[in-house]
């Protein structure tokens, strides 16, 4: 409660007493009934207590807003920050932005101009912008660059627009231009514009604000704290999207299993009010398709109007392939003549060479980096001989099979620690894993690793790992004894091993059930050594009682995990990265293993020595000191994922699937524009490179 909250509530006091002592006091002066007028004052007692909670409720709802809105500006700057990392990382400025154009989307895919209108218009609270910056019709949304936040947030009456292309044609490089500048230009307390990758998505089986919170968690670990006071049902994702202060950007609708696009689009209208404003991108085609299914009903995304991004014009790649290779006159850019003869063309390299993604493949490909000499890369005049390369498809196979070994070549004055025969082949693994094992998603999440095993293989990893170390520690009371633990640990291992924790843990917070159960079976444990009749009962109970408090105070504390809720949070205004989730994990992990070891231990030790005599209590005693360990790693894995996460590297490590250190490696392939960082995961440049890398995985024996 603010200073202010607390002074107008003295004052109100203050009044309220004065009040009822002044009506006391004239009844006393008149001689009236004293006890009659104060019983007559009780039921004012409800009316100033109604009053003051109205009061207090009315200004706790404006403090929300305004740290809702507070809430919103920081993870603006985490936006910004992150994006602009990532524009730096994939050369979007580099040489210089490449020019976007765009023209209306064919009217089929996209919403009736005077339909949008009255929609628009029709809203309660009137239309979101001013009517006379509206387009006269779809022929009006054509521009070009960053004049898409004024087509987004002027043109359009619904704010809602769809981008459509080609595959490479540049739709999430506009959309982070988008983002970036929409974050440049709002005013305190707007909407922050937010880009969500819908690979990760599954419409059949999660909706999509229950996703979009997720994701957001997910990405910004901070927002997973309570929101406010009068909203402490809610996190501060679920708060920030209630409160429309979330802009979302719904990237590639396209990467989704086709029998899931129809599906999705009508979730989308389904979870989304009628004033939110949206962005949505998608190939041409597959937005076709998902809105006209074969066996469906035709969908279509309520109150969105569309573009679809132009081919390339000839003059522009020309100018931007010069411009990387060093200026119109270097030697660099003279080796381009020939192909840019062609640009424009129906020759296989002409139609090859109209995309972003494309002009980026080729320029990393064959353009010197400083301090790296033209004779020493391939010719970029390959591209026009027909005989190896007759086709476009063709030429954008070879594309890709010379990124990564372009990508990894050595440059004077750097160092990398992997080959680019070895990055190429850590590459192509990932990308199988990818597509094969997660059934296609672009999210390399670390502590989704262990799924790349086969799960009866990991089972049996963890059984023998788990098995052994019991094994081992007991072995000081005797072979029969330890062989007998260490198959009991070998099978808890088996039985749990095929279930690691969904998510990485991040913090922890108290559970009042957890300190519960924790206490009622470390008093069980006591009760059942004094029936046994083997130990003193003061010995017993008192195991029970004081092991009590103990472990349930451990089974207390749970592991929150990135869906969790916690007050304690990150700094809002820095987004999360890979590497700085999985210190969080290990942190806990290491943590967890001191908790768990020390808690079951003791329970372990106070049980055994209870029952066993003086003559083999040195021998049980180092065992369990031994075991205290096993018990602290077998428990911390059930609730932090950086434990499977190693042992499943270390293992691929083993048989040359993965290198040592596979967070630097994938920070390093980040750095070289072949990974792009999508909050905290990692994710391959384009889809279509995933694809490519995915089917050398699977043609390899």
């Amino acid at each position: 409660m603010s200073a202010r909250t607390r002074l107008t509530g003295m004052i109100y006091l203050l009044l309220a007493l004065v009040g009822i002592g002044g009506a006391l006091w004239l009844a006393y002066e008149c001689r009236l009934k004293v006890a009659e007028t104060g019983i007559a004052l009780l039921p004012s007692l409800a009316g100033l207590y109604l009053a003051w909670a109205g009061f207090c409720a009315d200004r706790g709802d404006a403090s929300a807003n305004r740290g809702l809105e507070e809430i919103a500006d920081q993870l603006a700057v985490a936006v910004r920050s992150q994006w602009e990392d990532e524009a730096r990382v994939r050369r979007l400025n580099d040489p210089y932005p490449l020019p976007v154009s765009w023209a209306p989307a064919d009217p089929d895919l996209t919403e009736n101009w005077p339909r949008l209108r009255a929609t628009a218009e029709g809203w309660p609270g009137g239309p979101p912008s001013d009517p006379q910056t509206w387009a006269a019709g779809p022929g009006d949304l054509t521009g070009t660059d960053l004049e898409v936040v004024d087509v987004l947030m002027h043109r359009i009456p619904t704010r809602r627009l769809v981008i459509l292309g080609s595959p490479g044609s540049g739709k999430t490089m506009l959309m982070v231009r988008l983002l970036l500048a929409m974050v440049e230009q709002r005013s305190p307390g707007d909407a922050v514009p937010v880009l969500f990758p819908l690979a990760s998505w599954n419409p059949a089986a999660q909706d999509l604000n229950e996703w979009l919170v997720e994701r957001l968690i997910q990405d910004y670990v901070s927002l997973r704290g309570s929101a406010s006071a009068s909203l402490s049902s809610m996190n501060r994702a679920r708060a920030l999207l209630e409160h429309r202060l979330i802009l979302p950007i719904l990237d590639g609708l396209d990467e989704l299993p086709p029998t899931s696009r129809a599906v999705a689009l009508d979730a989308i209208n389904q979870a989304l009010p009628p004033r939110q404003a949206l962005v949505l991108s998608s190939r041409v085609n597959e937005y076709r398709q998902a809105q006209f299914p074969v066996a469906g009903v035709p969908v279509r995304l309520i109150g969105a109007a569309g573009i679809e991004l132009q081919p390339l014009a000839a003059t522009e790649m020309a100018t931007y392939l010069r411009r990387d290779a060093g200026g119109e006159n270097s030697m660099s850019a003279a080796r381009w003549e020939s192909v840019l003869a062609q640009l424009g063309s129906n020759a296989p390299v002409g139609q090859a060479l109209r995309t972003p993604l494309a002009l980026f493949l080729a320029r990393t490909v064959y353009n010197p980096r400083p301090g790296e000499r033209p004779v020493s890369l391939p010719d970029p005049a390959e591209l026009c001989d027909v005989n190896r390369l007759p086709t476009k498809a063709a030429i954008e196979q070879h594309l890709f099979d010379a990124f990564i070994p372009a990508a990894y070549r050595r440059r004077p004055g750097t160092t990398c620690r992997w080959s680019p025969q070895f990055a190429e082949h850590v590459l192509v693994y990932l990308a199988g894993h990818l597509q094969n094992t997660l059934l296609g998603t672009p999210d390399l999440a670390w502590w989704q690793l262990h799924r790349a095993m086969h799960r009866r293989a990991y089972q049996l990893l963890l059984a023998i790992v788990t098995g052994f170390t019991a094994g081992i520690s007991t072995l000081s009371i005797g072979l029969g004894v330890g062989a007998g633990v260490g198959l009991a640990a070998g099978f808890l291992g088996w039985r749990t091993g095929g279930k690691p924790r969904r998510l990485p843990a991040v913090a922890f917070h108290w559970s009042g059930a957890g300190f519960y159960r924790g206490l009622m079976r470390a008093v069980a444990f006591g009760l059942v050594l004094v029936l046994s009749a083997r130990v003193d009962p003061v010995l017993g109970l008192l195991s029970g009682l004081f092991l009590g408090p103990v472990v349930g105070t451990w089974l207390g504390r749970k592991v929150v995990a990135l869906a969790g809720q916690e007050t304690q949070s990150p700094d809002l205004a820095s987004a999360v990265g890979p590497e700085k989730i999985l210190r969080w994990d290990r942190r806990i992990f290491w943590r967890l293993i001191a908790e768990f070891g020390f808690g079951y231990g003791l329970v372990l030790a106070f049980g055994i020595l209870a029952l066993l005599n003086s003559s083999t209590t040195v021998s049980v005693s180092v065992a369990v000191l031994l075991l205290i360990p096993a018990f602290g790693v077998s428990g911390a894995s059930t609730y932090a994922a950086s434990g499977h996460f190693t042992l499943t590297r270390y293992y691929l490590m083993l048989h040359r699937q993965l290198p040592r250190d596979l967070m630097a490696f994938l920070a390093d392939a980040h750095e070289r524009g072949v990974l792009r960082q999508a909050g905290a995961v990692y994710q391959f440049r384009h889809i279509d490179l995933q694809h490519h890398l995915a089917q050398r995985a699977s043609a390899q024996p």
